[in-house]
């Protein structure tokens, strides 16, 4: 009697804790996939803070603006024909 009583709760348990990881997983704040943008020291700052600053803030720039390579910067317009054939 006790094995069946048991045996019906795990299911339960599993499903339970199925929902508590995905509530934990919803919960969790969001990560940003490129780099976090460089904080102004301020006009008062230390010269290394804002030399250490401006280098930052170039190499923030350098990623966000690099030039992306493959299908997307080919260079056939969107509603071109695919062969140059001429369309109707």
């Amino acid at each position: 009697m006790l094995h069946c009583c048991i045996a019906a709760m795990q299911p339960r348990w599993a499903s339970m804790l199925l929902l508590l990881c995905s509530l934990l997983l919803l919960h969790a704040p969001p990560c940003s996939a490129g780099p976090s943008q460089p904080i102004y020291p301020g006009d008062d700052a230390p010269v290394e803070e804002l030399i250490r600053f401006y280098n930052d803030l170039q190499q923030y720039l350098n990623v966000v603006t690099r030039h992306r390579y493959g299908r997307r910067s080919s260079s056939r317009v969107l509603c071109e024909e695919p062969m140059g054939a001429a369309g109707c």
